[in-house]
């Protein structure tokens, strides 16, 4: 078994921000290492983007950061009230995130096909339409 840190996109910060979270893993690979971490709470899991990096480090640095997590109130916290007293403590660690920029791209590239199909669907109706509006004269 190896030793590695996986850092993650973390949430319940806003829907375009999210927090670089460090996480110790034990793992056989770094894919495994990530696809454990991608199934944590807070982790966002939906994003296609949700691990920012995974290095494999030796069994002192991971106890280090394995401490340093102990004592991290956001991830400690077990409401969204807990999580607002800290409130100045999360700040300087919020970083936005324009993951929803993204899908807003990839949601008009996607519906100019769409549009097209319609358009089609209807010239075939008003022709169909105007077929049999001929024959019937």
């Amino acid at each position: 078994m190896n030793y590695y840190l996986v850092t993650a996109k973390c949430g319940h910060v806003g829907k375009t921000s999210y927090m670089p979270i460090t996480f110790p893993v034990i793992a056989e690979s770094g894919k495994e290492a990530a696809r454990i971490v991608r199934g944590y709470p807070r982790v966002k899991r939906d994003h296609w983007d949700a691990i920012l990096d995974c290095q494999k480090v030796d069994e002192a640095t991971h106890n280090a950061q394995k401490a340093l997590n102990a004592k991290d109130p956001y991830l400690h916290a077990t409401s969204k009230q807990e999580q607002d007293e800290m409130v100045t403590n999360l700040l300087e660690r919020i970083e936005s995130d324009n993951h929803q920029n993204e899908l807003k791209k990839l949601n008009k590239k996607s519906s100019k096909p769409n549009l097209m199909f319609q358009r089609k669907k209807y010239n075939g109706y008003r022709y169909e339409y105007e077929y049999e509006y001929a024959l019937s004269y």
